[in-house]
């Protein structure tokens, strides 16, 4: 027992070195029967993956066929590209006063000097041009669908230095895009006889707008107003627009409420740091935004939506707001604001230009007590007008888009035109070159084919005017064997034998 003392004392470390050694034992010969297991099983896969005999594939031809396929498809899509951008290009008119040889001859290709004059100092009838395209309402007959004065026509103010070829450019491009909306707007309106009858029936703002994009000069952008956490500085906008603090609380206010629907296009297309929205070089178009607010017939909303949707230039819509229009006229001016810009108006709209159309519209409170800032005309067509922009169906809306501009794009040569073009070549080559006078190629042998000798004297009356003597008319029967040279003119006539039937004895 003496001896089994030290061990019954220290039993503790004795077991706990059994207990971490036999645990090592169990693991390793484990480990190792398992790592057997593993090669023996990627040994076999190995060697079925070696008995799988090695051959073409099987649906080489399917994936041939894809291709193919593939290739067509995208023939097809440039083909189809081509096809959008040559019905744009047909559009693309140019006013008549420039000649043609002073016209550009690509997209956007340089314009001489002479035509760019020309077009500045007729610029202003092309905007008239267009506009009339909307119909407008003529307070002096009572004719026409929609109010819309010449004033509100977006336009470039040239200098007096002649516009660069991109000013140019620019500038008539805008007149196409503005064309397809007024055309739009006058199909909405198609089906009216009377204003009062019409979808819209005043449009108070229209404008073109630009975006971000890959400007090689695009200036970062700048404060659009958010506060430090992201909120909008009120005052601070709305200081800059020339109101002073916030608009809400002091007696220079917007019509800002239930019929308030003017938001800015920057919402929807970023910041305007070029022309075109989220410009990029090499893609298949680009993309020109609008915005316009008008007074319309709520229920017929869907209706003026796809008369936009549809016009001559790809358009999609990207945000509509609509609000009742009450009954008040300060709803009804041409900016939906009690002021002017200058006091706090419509920030997005601008100054109105300068009254020269004929119509006689009112400047400075379009939206005053009159009809709907119309003071030409006679009390009856006033009454007319502002009936027509008040009453408990019409809505104000403010609508967003976006049109397409597709960029030039080449013509996609074809196998099928590949194949054929060396072959028609040769053919219409030497017909060009060999062309003869008309009397000597209208002549078809099937028309010589039936000749009989009163056809064959047909042409010798002609050599035969010069002898005097009436006998001359009596000698088709002899002088035929003496007219053997005037034989090479049957040489058409197929069979030779034809001719022998003559009553040449």
């Amino acid at each position: 027992m003496d001896k089994l003392k030290p061990i019954i004392d220290h039993h503790f470390w004795i077991i706990l070195g059994l207990v971490l050694i036999l645990p090592l034992i169990g693991w390793w010969p484990a480990v190792g029967q398992f790592n057997a297991e593993r090669e023996k099983k990627i040994k076999d896969i190995d060697g079925a993956f070696q008995q799988v005999p090695k051959s073409a594939q099987p649906n080489q031809s399917w994936s041939e066929g894809v291709n193919k396929i593939a290739e067509v498809v995208e023939e097809k899509n440039q083909q189809e590209q081509y096809e959008l951008w040559r019905r744009q290009q047909k559009m693309m008119t140019w006013p008549n006063r420039i000649n043609r040889d002073l016209r550009p001859t690509s997209y956007f290709g340089d314009i001489p000097s002479k035509a760019r004059v020309i077009y500045r100092n007729g610029y202003n009838i092309d905007v008239t041009s267009v506009w009339k395209q909307i119909d407008a309402f003529d307070p002096v007959t009572g004719k026409g669908t929609v109010i819309f004065p010449e004033s509100l026509v977006p336009k470039e103010v040239f200098g007096d230095l002649p516009p660069t070829t991109t000013e140019i450019w620019e500038a008539q491009e805008d007149l196409w895009l503005l064309e397809s909306l007024f055309k739009s707007i006058r199909r909405a309106n198609s089906d009216a006889s009377i204003i009062t009858d019409s979808l819209v029936r005043s449009i108070t703002t229209i404008m073109l707008v630009g975006g971000p994009g890959d400007y090689p000069d695009a200036e970062p952008s700048g404060d659009s107003g958010m506060g430090p956490e992201g909120d909008y500085n009120m005052e601070e906008m709305y200081t800059e627009m020339g109101l002073e603090g916030n608009p809400l609380n002091n007696n220079q206010t917007m019509n800002v409420g239930a019929s308030s629907v003017t938001f800015d296009p920057a919402e929807e297309f970023g910041d305007e740091q070029g022309r075109y929205i989220d410009y990029k070089e090499g893609t298949v178009f680009k993309k020109r935004g609008f915005y316009l607010e008008a007074i319309i017939e709520h229920q017929r909303l869907p209706e003026f939506l796809v008369q936009l949707s549809n016009g001559d230039w790809p358009v999609t819509i990207n945000r509509v707001q609509i609000a009742q229009a009450g009954a008040s006229s300060t709803l009804l001016g041409a900016t939906n604001y009690e002021d002017g810009p200058e006091s706090g108006g419509n920030p997005f709209a601008g100054n109105p230009m300068p009254n020269t159309d004929e119509f006689n519209y009112s400047e400075g409170d379009p939206g005053g007590a009159g009809a709907v800032g119309l003071t030409g005309g006679t009390p009856e067509n006033q009454l007319l007008a502002k009936a027509a922009v008040t009453g408990p169906s019409l809505a104000k809306v403010a609508i967003c888009g976006t049109i397409y501009i597709y960029n030039p794009v080449e013509p996609v040569e074809t196998k099928s035109e590949t194949s054929t073009a060396p072959a028609a070549v040769p053919t219409a080559t030497p017909e060009e070159p060999i062309g003869t006078p008309e009397s000597i190629t209208t002549e078809p042998a099937d028309e010589l084919k039936p000749a009989d000798a009163d056809d064959v004297m047909i042409e010798k009356p002609d050599d035969l005017e010069i002898p005097e003597s009436p006998d001359s008319i009596e000698l088709p029967e002899t002088p035929l064997d003496d007219s053997t040279p005037a034989t090479p003119a049957a040489k058409p006539v197929a069979n030779p034998d034809e001719l022998e039937p003559l009553p040449l004895e």
